[in-house]
């Protein structure tokens, strides 16, 4: 007999209703195996977007591209060197509207190229979104009627405007 089941049974004899009651006797515990079950996964169905959003806008591209480098005011783009000694030192890039927007559409290292200028990112945008920033002629929401570009310049530097407004103004207008 095992010293499990002599426990078992003088707890059972300990704890037992005296003899003349009316009570059922409990019989010892058994061993019980339990098998833990594996709930089934809930398919939460997420709703659709009405308009299937299309990667290669203006507006996407500045959406992606505002996040990279900080805003720059009043310069297509600014690069601010900190620190005092060689092994400190860190590059920091400042953008505006239309740079940041080419940095959403070809990456976060591509203002940093030695050949990067206004006119490159213009037309390489240009390109990449299927019509000409400085052609398209739009109404500005502050009654300019200008090209898109000097719009969005214009908009970031005299008005004020954060990037998230204009990643808002352009997807109203479909760009």
């Amino acid at each position: 007999m095992s010293t499990r089941t002599k426990l078992v049974s003088i707890a059972a004899r300990l704890f037992a209703p005296p003899l003349n009651s009316h009570l059922p006797i409990v019989a010892p515990p058994q061993e019980i195996i339990v098998t833990p079950r594996i709930p089934t996964p809930v398919i939460i169905d997420m709703p659709r977007s009405v308009r299937p959003v299309d990667t290669a806008t203006l507006s996407n591209y500045l959406r992606i591209g505002r996040t990279y480098h900080p805003l720059c005011r009043h310069a297509f783009m600014e690069k601010r060197v900190t620190g005092y000694y060689h092994y400190e030192q860190r590059v920091v890039y400042n953008t505006c509207a239309v740079a940041a927007a080419y940095a959403g559409a070809f990456g976060p290292q591509a203002i940093e190229r030695p050949d990067f200028s206004y006119s490159m990112a213009l037309w390489r945008l240009s390109q990449k979104v299927g019509y000409d920033l400085n052609q398209r002629i739009v109404h500005g929401p502050t009654g300019r009627r200008q090209p898109i570009a000097e719009e969005m310049m214009q908009l970031v530097d005299e008005n004020h405007w954060t990037r998230e407004g204009l990643v808002e103004w352009l997807e109203s207008l479909g760009l």
